[in-house]
């Protein structure tokens, strides 16, 4: 092999700016999934004088700011997803956003946390970056709960959650909703709808 020197100068030259570069999009996963566990920080010493309704109104705005709704409801959505209008790929979105909202609302009924800690150092994966994190309990040792954090037109999102850093969120959400789509999209919006109100309403 021969040494290109011009070449290995030019690859030096670009570390600074790659390891720069690196340092941002760590910084801006971190900083999504902390909004995010902020916001279920401030709720968490109330859970059990909120409604499950109130629980929902404080965690839908953080949800839809830091998840990365569109590539979900893909996901979720399934089959068919592609021959949506770009109007329908949104509605479809905001509602999947109201139905997560709504499950963690009501699975905080019997959540055993007290806060969450986050490692300051993030892995990369592919073009994705996992920040890890666990779950402070009352009793017992922490969970681990890993996000996976992915660059979007918007910025970088939550694109997944990983409990005991295996068990994906995404996963059970879309076999939650395993069929949805067959009935074409507005069957498909209705009962999704449907099943984000049977969480809120008591």
């Amino acid at each position: 092999m021969v040494f290109d020197r011009r070449n290995f100068l030019t690859v030096v030259a670009l570390l600074p700016a790659l390891s720069a570069a690196r340092a941002d999009n760590s910084a801006d996963a971190l900083a999504a999934v902390k909004q995010f566990q902020d916001g279920q920080q401030e709720i968490i010493p109330k859970i059990g004088q909120m409604s499950v309704k109130q629980r929902y109104d404080a965690l839908r705005p953080a949800i839809g700011s830091t998840f990365d709704l569109p590539a979900m409801a893909k996901t979720v959505y399934g089959a068919g997803w592609d021959a949506l209008s770009g109007a329908q790929k949104a509605e479809w979105s905001e509602a999947l956003g109201d139905y997560i909202a709504a499950s963690y609302a009501a699975r905080l009924d019997g959540f055993n946390g007290t806060g969450f800690e986050r490692d300051d150092k993030t892995v990369a994966r592919d073009e994705n970056i996992i920040v890890t994190t666990r779950v402070i309990l009352k009793s017992g040792p922490p969970m681990a709960l890993d996000y996976v954090v992915r660059p979007t037109p918007n910025g970088w999102k939550i694109g997944d959650i990983l409990a005991d850093g295996s068990i994906s969120e995404l996963a059970q959400w879309r076999r939650s909703l395993r069929g949805l789509s067959e009935g074409g999209y507005a069957a498909s919006l209705a009962t999704l709808r449907k099943r984000t109100d049977s969480f809120l309403t008591p």
